[in-house]
């Protein structure tokens, strides 16, 4: 697993993307799927804060989503692949920075 840390509980969108080098577009689109599926994006780590538009993102949750559903999928498509390819890129820039 990988052993990456996270400096604060919480990140807005900008700097979890910053952290965690995914194409904003790429970002939204996996959201987007994740929610048509019939799933919470507070399983992503998605944080809405009640009362405004703000939202945070767990970055540790993020991450184990994004290698549960994304690193590890099994691909049929080509969409898929592309997926699975962008989340393996992710994951190896971020060992990197562990190392």
């Amino acid at each position: 697993m990988l052993n990456y840390k996270f400096d604060k509980a919480f990140y807005k969108e900008s700097e979890l993307l910053k952290r965690l080098p995914i194409p904003r577009s790429t970002f939204h689109n996996w959201q987007n799927e994740w929610i048509s599926q019939g799933n919470d994006p507070r399983l992503m780590g998605k944080i809405l804060v009640k009362g405004t538009s703000t939202v945070f993102w767990n970055g540790a949750l993020f991450l184990q989503w994004l290698i549960k559903h994304k690193f590890n999928m099994e691909t049929k498509y080509d969409y898929e692949v592309a997926d699975k390819k962008e989340a393996v890129l992710v994951v190896s820039n971020l060992k990197k920075k562990v190392k």
